[in-house]
This record gives C-alpha cells, structure tokens and sequence, in this order.
C-alpha cells in the first residue's frame, strides 16, 4: 500500500514536471534566479517552482521576494529534472506566467502533498 503511494506521488511530481515544461515551451516559464525575481517585481508571475535541492544561499536570493509579494512557491523537483524539464542541464528556480498552468501546478503539488502524508 505504501509503495502505490510512493508511486503515485513519483507521478505527482512527473506531472508537476510536465507541465513546467508545457509552460516553457508556450513562453510562460522563465527560467533563473534572476530572471524570476524580475519577472516577479514587475508582477508577471502566478507561481514559482523551486528545486527540492536549491542550495541555502539560492533560497536566500529569492525568499525576500518571494516573501513580499503574494505569490505561490512551491518545492518540487531537483535542479536537474527541472532543468530537463525546461530543456536546461540545471535550473534553481523556474517562474510560470500563465496563471492557468500555474494553478495546475498547484493543484499537483496539493495532491501529491496529500497523497504523501495520507491527508
């Protein structure tokens, strides 16, 4: 039972990851640290996606602009399936324009949230 678990949030986050591709590949994602606090100060972004495996100091460069404004961010992923994701070797942070993607995107993390901790 547990192992259906483990492998239906494994397809979680492949979704998650899909869709953060689609979103690259229609022009909604941009991809960077400094893109996304840019893309973020002049209000362009729904939600923001964050590697599971962000370094400290990475967090650091986005959790004070994160933190003033109302967006999403959510924790999926390492820097490398991201990155595969948006057609990159490695990628920190991805920002998603579109807010209907981006409420998908919540939604699969929703999920899987729920489906890991059996709530």
């Amino acid at each position: 039972m547990a192992e259906q678990g483990a492998d239906r949030a494994a397809e979680r986050d492949r979704d998650l990851l899909q869709l953060v591709g689609l979103a690259r590949r229609a022009g909604f994602a941009v991809v960077g640290t400094q893109a996304v606090r840019d893309a973020a100060r002049r209000g362009e972004l729904s939600v923001v996606v964050v590697a599971e495996d962000a370094t400290e100091n990475a967090r650091k460069r986005i959790r004070g602009l994160m933190e003033s404004s109302e967006l999403q961010v959510v924790t999926r992923g390492t820097r490398s399936s991201l990155g595969r994701a948006v057609g990159r070797s490695e990628v920190v942070v991805v920002g998603i324009r579109d807010r209907g993607l981006g409420s998908r995107i919540v939604g699969e993390v929703r999920t899987t949230t729920e489906q890991r901790t059996g709530h």
